[in-house]
């Protein structure tokens, strides 16, 4: 095939697919431009997850009747007049290509008015290309109608989530923009729903209040540093707000919310020692850079920023959040929060009864594991045809965590979180593929808010969730009633199971099945826990119901569950070999 210049609308069709990925990037783009044109009040309307239809309304300065049919022609803009701008940009907006490329993606409708203007004017295109432009009756401001969204680019909605998918994106998008601009008043509306409504006092807490729930907010940390090579400030969670994955980090350069790897790390790097493994943040941090110093001209839907001294950049970010985290705690520094004391444990021992059904006391709950440091000596290694599990003599228990049990060769340390983690998993798994499950009805349903990624992981996921036993059911977009829990997690959180299961829906990775998440959630929840006093019976009875899994050395995040100390290592660390 001979080499040949494409025609505008197919160019413009493939440029557009570039700037608008979903309704999200639609809704992204149309907002910026609000931002940049100075809008004290902005508005976000979707049908139908954004494919259906997509309204933004914004009181900025609005457009000249004489400008509008410019501002759908690709790369024009007001926000840049040479090469040498892009060294300096100070605007969301730059590169003159989101109306032309929504245009080409969609049918739209624009009505703007300037404060000089009598009447406003209103221009509708289709394909790219206006089709009508009449005066109208508006305010000062502008309004932008998208419907149809991807109806000229069908091959771009095989890629598109369900409604309820692309809900949560849009979401996502204006959560975040609303804190990015707490002076500005953002509400959303999806499906004629009030989804989101922030004040636009310029408060930055009540901004994250609207978007995280005022209760998280409330607790979180300021953070404020001016002294480092760039100023650093926003709000960062207490280590007990953690989440099992990075969505609760949002970052922000110069107010424009981005991803940026190597700040990403910082904020994490900064809850060193505070953290379990597994368990991120919630941060939100705003870092402050000359623009000269970053280029937001990377990607076009300018997600992504380089920055020129990124050692600058880590540095600053990491000791303004390590800084305000150490302020806020007593801890003294290098140690962990996890690392304090456990407090007492209650009277009431634990019950065993999902794994031992003559055992019947009530199980208290009680604070996460605390980090363990790793054991220099080897995980069990099983001799073929015979487990020395089942030859275990309980000793005792030391910190309420460890079993101590001696056994064929040597002494057995035995991790009783893990070990009960690891039962309660196969059982799972041997009920998903054997029996349906045994559930407790809740007195009431419980009602949860949901993130955007959670809310995507639920499509996909509700039908594991309720395989195991968690009956939910959708209320509203972004909430969730739990009517039922799995017999053995009835005395856990049961929202926080929830989350953290929808979670890691969203993160698995290497191919775990999501009912193998799912399935090391719910037991993660219902075993006993690090700091819990057993008594010799249940500590026996452990041992022996370990001893008849499959895996027993393991628990499903794949620490172990027993390290033995061979004879001979106590020989020689007694100087008797």
């Amino acid at each position: 095939m001979a080499i040949r210049v494409l025609p505008a609308g197919v160019a413009a069709r493939i440029a557009a697919g570039e700037v608008i990925e979903r309704p999200a990037s639609v809704v992204k783009e149309l907002i910026e431009n609000s931002l940049d044109a100075g809008a004290c009040v902005i508005g976000v309307e979707i049908r139908h997850g954004g494919l259906a239809s997509i309204r933004v309304t914004d009181d900025g300065c609005g457009i000249p009747a004489d400008e509008v049919a410019l501002a759908f022609e690709r790369h024009a803009t007001s926000k840049l007049g040479s090469v040498d701008d892009l060294a300096d940009i100070g605007t969301l907006g730059f590169r003159g290509e989101a109306l032309a490329s929504i245009a080409a993606a969609a049918s739209v409708r624009m009505t703007t008015r300037t404060s000089d203007a009598g009447p406003a004017t209103t221009v509708e295109l289709e394909g790219g290309a206006i089709v009508r432009q009449s005066g109208a009756g508006a305010g000062v401001g502008t309004t932008i109608e998208v419907e149809a969204l991807f109806s000229t680019i069908p091959a771009r909605l095989k890629f598109i989530r369900s409604p309820a998918a692309e809900t949560a994106r849009v979401r996502q998008t204006v959560d975040h923009l609303a804190m990015a601009h707490p002076h500005i008043r953002f509400t959303l509306k999806t499906d004629g729903r009030l989804q989101l409504s922030t004040s636009g006092n310029g408060n930055l807490r009540d901004a994250v209040a609207a978007v995280h729930g005022a209760g998280l907010a409330q607790a979180m940390i300021e953070v404020g540093s001016w002294t480092g090579p760039y100023p650093v400030w926003g709000l960062v969670g207490t280590p007990e707000q953690s989440r099992a994955n990075r969505t609760g980090i949002s970052l922000f350069v110069n107010n424009r919310w981005v991803q940026h790897r190597a700040v990403g790390v910082a904020i994490e790097e900064a809850y060193r020692g505070l953290l379990m493994e597994g368990r991120f943040p919630i941060a939100v941090v705003f870092l402050d850079v000359p623009p000269g110093e970053v280029d937001v001209n990377v990607h076009p839907n300018k997600r992504e920023v380089r920055l020129s001294h990124e050692g600058d950049a880590f540095s600053s970010v990491q000791h303004a959040v390590r800084e305000a985290l150490l302020a806020a705690s007593p801890i003294a520094e290098g140690e962990g929060l996890l690392s304090q004391a456990a407090p007492p444990a209650p009277p009431a021992l634990p019950s065993f009864e999902m794994t031992f059904a003559s055992q019947e006391r009530e199980q208290s709950p009680l604070p996460e594991p605390a980090p363990v440091a790793e054991e220099s000596h080897a995980p069990l290694v099983l001799p073929p045809g015979a487990s020395p599990l089942s030859h275990l003599r309980v000793l005792g228990q030391i910190a309420n965590t460890y079993i101590v049990a001696d056994g064929p060769d040597g002494m057995y340390l035995i991790d009783q979180h893990a070990a009960h983690e690891s039962v309660l998993y196969y059982r799972l798994l041997r009920q998903w593929a054997n029996s349906a499950p045994e559930v407790q009805p809740m007195l009431e349903p419980l009602p949860m808010g949901l993130t955007p990624q959670q809310m995507d992981a639920l499509g996909e996921g509700r039908a594991v969730l309720e395989r195991y036993g968690l009956l939910v059911e959708p209320f509203g977009d972004d909430t969730l009633l739990v009517r039922a829990v799995p017999v053995m997690a009835r005395r856990v959180d049961a929202a926080k199971l929830v989350a953290e299961t929808l979670d890691n829906f969203a993160t698995r990775a290497n191919g775990v099945d999501t009912h193998m998440a799912a399935a090391a959630s719910i037991a993660c929840h219902s075993a006993v826990r690090a700091g819990q006093t057993l008594d010799h019976q249940e500590m026996t009875a452990l041992g022996e119901v370990l001893a008849s899994e499959m895996n027993p050395q393991h628990c499903p995040h794949g620490r172990p569950t027993v390290i033995r100390v061979s004879t001979d290592v106590l020989g020689r660390q007694f100087g008797r070999l």
